[in-house]
């Protein structure tokens, strides 16, 4: 099982993708270098309160929201077959 930071990392890219935002996008929003945000998306340095915060407010939601979004363990999203 992923620890919580690789965890949150994994999942703070994917939903990048879904919004089609890049880390340049993130690192505008957290004012810091792309290098920084690239630590964080592979799970070298772990997402700080501050950045979850700025990174709610590009996604247009709620820091609480996002949280539980980041900590959702992958294998537990059910797929549905049509």
């Amino acid at each position: 099982m992923a620890g919580l930071t690789e965890l949150a990392s994994r999942n703070l890219k994917a939903e990048l993708a879904r919004r089609d935002k890049t880390p340049k996008d993130l690192a505008g929003a957290w004012g810091c270098e792309v290098r920084a945000v690239n630590a964080r998306l592979q799970g070298r340095i772990p997402i700080s309160t501050d950045e979850i915060e700025k990174t709610a407010a590009l996604f247009d939601m709620e820091p609480e929201n996002l949280v539980m979004l980041l900590i959702q363990p992958l294998d537990s999203i059910t797929q549905f077959k049509a």
